[in-house]
């Protein structure tokens, strides 16, 4: 399981991460929501590694991450996926490259074996023959799935999902909303997913915690969360401009 206990992270004098404290369990699906700047994505990368801590501890199946040697965190990273806000795929290479790009890097499974692997994890995501092709001739949803089997790609136990959703009509929101449950059914994966998407965090959350100005202020199951009476998560969840939230209502006006 992944723990995090007392997490700090402050850029310059923002201070974005206050001392959060998360388990999440082998097998599910843990949600982190929360406004915009409240530090959800930064709270992923540092549990991947991608970000430092400036004080706190990360343990990913027993080792501290925190503490890891580079040699020592590739390891650990062999059992992370992650699926980035923008797909982040390589624009010069083609589909089959970009969900190669880990197991050349990572594994030592030949040609034949790798592009078998590539191959089976499109089909996972419901792309096919679409190896050949560059990012620019897919689809917003076709990058997701391109970017989600690239994650998939070297069997990680955990799968790290920033925004996933976000960006897409809601028929194809919902196609990857699917997408992520029959991939934690089939792989057995541990999944944390980042959204602003309340419709996509009902279907696929086991446990839902939010975020706000750095803290973790709400933790509860998707049935608890639409009826929490915490006026900061229910002002989120129906997406009101009134209360007690803060919002900058200027707009460059004044």
């Amino acid at each position: 399981m992944i723990k995090v206990r007392d997490l700090n992270k402050s850029f310059g004098r923002k201070r974005v991460l206050r001392g959060i404290n998360i388990d999440v369990n082998d097998g599910e699906t843990l949600v982190i929501i929360g406004s915009s700047g409240t530090g959800k994505s930064v709270l992923l990368k540092n549990i991947v590694g991608l970000v430092t801590p400036d004080s706190g501890s990360i343990m990913i199946d027993g080792a501290e991450i925190t503490s890891s040697s580079a040699d020592e965190l590739q390891e650990i990273r062999k059992k992370l996926g992650y699926v980035f806000q923008e797909a982040a795929l390589f624009d010069s290479l083609t589909v089959e490259e970009n969900v190669a790009f880990g197991l050349r890097m990572l594994t030592k499974l030949n040609e034949e074996e790798i592009a078998k692997r590539v191959t089976q994890c499109l089909n996972m995501v419901g792309l096919e023959n679409v190896e050949l092709l560059k990012p620019s001739e897919l689809s917003g949803g076709m990058k997701k799935r391109a970017g989600l089997a690239r994650a998939i790609a070297y069997q990680p136990k955990y799968i790290f999902y920033d925004e996933p959703t976000t960006g897409l009509d809601p028929i194809m929101s919902d196609v990857i909303s699917d997408l992520i449950i029959r991939l934690r059914e089939r792989l057995q994966v541990t999944s944390i997913v980042v959204t602003h998407d309340m419709k996509s965090a009902y279907k696929i959350a086991d446990r839902i915690i939010m975020l706000y100005k750095g803290e973790v202020i709400f933790t509860g199951t998707p049935k608890e969360t639409r009826n929490t009476d915490n006026p900061i998560v229910k002002q989120f969840i129906e997406g009101s401009g009134v209360g007690p939230i803060e919002i900058d209502r200027t707009f460059g006006l004044e």
